[in-house]
């Protein structure tokens, strides 16, 4: 079966102003940097390599939800950090490698290598991931409380 979707965000900047990301469907906005965060700028405010990073890892939580619902497994909880490697250069800016670290918390220690499993499979699994043409490591952590 074969489903087609759209989402669409609006960005809105104007003169002497922060950037601003909407879309229909929410209500909040999301304030971004009108700059790279290469420009090593003090500012609190997302760049686009910021939420760039944090859609590779949120596509990834969301394929292990979804490859750990399919599987039955049940866990109390889902942490990760990211970090992208970026090379610089005159010419020109790459991310050469993604490190995603996630952390399961699980009830149960027979699930532990099925967990593990999971974490393996959802790295082909997720809709950005599959878009990339960067290098993605994944270093799973699983515990038992």
């Amino acid at each position: 079966m074969e489903n087609a979707e759209e989402y669409q965000v609006n960005l809105d900047w104007q003169e002497n102003k922060k950037a601003l990301l909407t879309s229909v469907i929410f209500n909040s906005t999301i304030e971004v940097a009108p700059y790279s965060c290469l420009k090593r700028i003090d500012e609190d405010v997302w760049s686009s390599e910021h939420l760039f990073i944090a859609s590779i890892e949120s596509s990834y939580m969301t394929a292990f939800f979804r490859a750990a619902k399919n599987k039955g497994i049940i866990f109390k909880s889902f942490k990760s950090t990211a970090r992208a490697s970026i090379l610089i250069s005159d010419e020109f800016s790459e991310i050469t490698d993604i490190v995603i670290r996630p952390t399961v918390i699980i009830s149960e220690s027979n699930h532990i290598n099925k967990i593990l499993k999971l974490f393996s499979v959802c790295k082909d699994q997720g809709l950005v991931l599959n878009a990339l043409k960067v290098r993605l490591h994944i270093f799973p952590s699983v515990c038992v409380g």
